[in-house]
């Protein structure tokens, strides 16, 4: 999901002197990855069965009451798992949920060791699937490219699994902070792009992971976005299906129309009361109310309203107040940044909010260049230190 520090975390192992377990737990998190669609609240999970150096079985969890990555690799090797080494990007569960416990599948199927990405990130589990294994006597390795594996269920670790929806904060700005240039230097009617077509891309690839793809009123007047991620669209190691598209209109002011045939628009409960609707209802639009603060939409609310439609994971795009409303709410689980090589000097910059500091209780996860523009992750969660929690 998140892999665009992949290369510069690196992806060796202190135990694997040849590069083996490297080689196919990447593969296990290649079947996480290729899904058809995003398998939220559960975490994505990938494996594979290896024989003699050679992959016997193949399995990717598709999604809550579906069976998990582990039973489906091994029944897929049936006979020739046994004496066999799994490898699996999460830690094999020890307790029964919609499913029964994966261990148990993987004792019944013979495997003699186990390489896991990442131990279960939830402290109650205190690595029971890993301790049980072990009691059985197989031979059990953890931390094989744990930095992708954590990184594909951070949605699911920054979240206590899903006590409320991931909000992922997206922003594009110019080195002095503006998201767009000055009204008269720009076309009314055509998107303003400040960054190249790497980072756009990047965007489009982490939509499809997203349930939600959130702008406020002001970015659907000024670009008419339609928050989908038709560049990332040939891509096979991304969930296949796109986001839902909305945005935020207190007062529901915008009445013409959005670039989809379906979005949810996110309004004041004072709306409930005006005729805006009747045109944002016709053009496919659904409208979610939700109580105000300070006469906008209150950020709490509005993720109490998503949290109950189902949605667990939301980007936040568009323009500064929005992102400066969710950031002021310590409500930004992680904020990725992409900023181009140019200074506008005047144009839209942050909100005028009384003790707002953007970056206010957000750790740098890390920093890297994608062609001309710079990228950097801030997490609201450290995730070096649960990555050293989970790794070993």
């Amino acid at each position: 999901m998140f892999d665009a520090f992949e290369a510069a975390f690196g992806s060796g192992h202190d135990h694997d002197p040849d590069g083996m377990d490297v080689l196919y737990m990447s593969a296990a998190l290649g079947l996480a990855r290729k899904i058809q669609d995003r398998t939220w609240p559960n975490p994505p999970v990938g494996a594979v069965v290896v024989k003699d150096g050679q992959v016997v079985g193949r399995g990717a969890h598709m999604g809550p009451g579906k069976p998990h990555a582990e039973p489906v690799a091994l029944a897929e090797a049936g006979d020739q798992a046994r004496g066999a080494t799994l490898y699996v990007t999460l830690e094999p569960c020890n307790h029964i949920g919609r499913t029964p416990p994966c261990t148990e599948a993987v004792l019944k199927a013979g495997i003699a060791r186990v390489v896991i990405g990442m131990r279960d990130p939830n402290p109650a589990v205190k690595g029971g699937g890993v301790r049980l294994l072990r009691e059985h006597g197989l031979d059990v390795e953890i931390g094989v490219l744990a930095h992708a594996c954590l990184a594909l269920v951070w949605p699911f670790v920054a979240t206590d699994n899903f006590a409320r929806p991931y909000v992922e904060l997206k922003t594009a700005t110019s080195l002095d902070g503006r998201f767009a240039p000055a009204a008269d230097l720009r076309h009314p009617d055509q998107a303003f792009y400040l960054t190249g077509d790497a980072a756009r891309f990047d965007v489009h690839r982490r939509r499809r992971w997203m349930d939600l793809v959130l702008v406020g009123e002001g970015t659907v007047r000024a670009d008419r976005p339609r928050l989908d991620g038709r560049l990332a669209a040939e891509d096979h190691d991304i969930p296949q299906a796109e986001p839902v598209a909305g945005y935020v209109d207190t007062d529901l002011s915008w009445r013409g129309g959005f670039d989809r045939d379906s979005y949810l628009v996110f309004a004041g409960e004072k709306a409930r009361d005006g005729d805006g609707a009747v045109a944002i209802k016709k053009d496919g639009g659904q409208i979610i109310f939700c109580r105000e603060k300070d006469g906008h939409v209150d950020p709490a609310a509005l993720l109490e309203q998503a949290h109950a439609m189902g949605l667990h994971t939301i980007m936040l795009e568009g323009g500064p107040q929005l992102a400066g409303a969710f950031l002021h709410a310590q409500l930004v689980d992680r904020w990725v940044r992409y900023m181009a090589p140019v200074v506008l000097g005047r144009g839209v910059g942050w909100p005028e909010i009384p003790g707002f500091q953007p970056d206010r209780g957000l750790s740098l996860t890390g920093v890297e260049a994608l062609e001309k523009d710079l990228f950097t992750i801030h997490d609201r969660k450290n995730f070096e230190l649960i990555l050293e929690r989970v790794s070993t």
